[in-house]
């Protein structure tokens, strides 16, 4: 069996987490077994806790919280390594926007489940953000980097490239891209 395949078991109780009514205590016990089961591969693993985690923060989201973690506690981690090393490369001492991790406002406003991001803004109005988002429980986090230069009448000119987290390397080189033409 190939290390990305699903036996036939494993896709079965995968299927009962996703389609069946779970309670509370139930996801939890299927958390816990899932984690101390030796004889599941770490792709049947990692696919059966998905799936427990996003039923526990669709339906649980308090016990959610407790068990796993706040649901931005991935997001902030991914960025703040991303953000140490980016300090250390470019000068950020002339942004007009805060120079750390900071929350978006579509997750504030409950448009979006996660969103975190870091951006410059230079004194000429060109601004570049990385961003960390993830539109529901169910979806897959996703990355988002753009540059544009701010206001309504620059809008139709905003250059926006949406990257799978697993391509964090590509979207960070465009990133330092645009902060590059962005930072003077």
């Amino acid at each position: 069996m190939s290390d990305k395949n699903i036996s036939p078991k494993v896709q079965r109780v995968l299927d009962f987490i996703q389609t069946q009514e779970n309670s509370k205590t139930e996801l939890i016990n299927y958390f816990n077994n899932i984690n101390n089961d030796p004889s599941i591969s770490d792709y049947e693993r990692e696919s059966l806790v998905k799936a427990v985690e996003t039923k526990m923060r669709t339906k649980f989201p308090k016990s959610a919280k407790k068990i796993l973690g706040g649901k931005s506690a991935k997001a902030q981690e991914f960025l703040e390594e991303i953000f140490h090393s980016l300090e250390k490369e470019f000068d950020w001492s002339k942004n007009c926007v805060g120079s750390k991790v900071k929350v978006g406002g579509s997750m504030i406003s409950g448009k979006e489940y996660v969103c975190w991001y870091i951006s410059y803004k230079n004194d000429d109005g060109y601004s570049t953000g990385f961003a960390y988002r993830q539109k529901t429980p169910k979806d897959d986090p996703y990355l988002d980097v753009d540059y544009r230069k701010v206001g309504k009448e620059f809008e139709k000119d905003k250059k926006v490239k949406i990257f799978p987290v697993e391509l964090k390397d590509d979207a960070l080189n465009l990133y330092k891209n645009f902060l590059t033409k962005t930072i003077k």
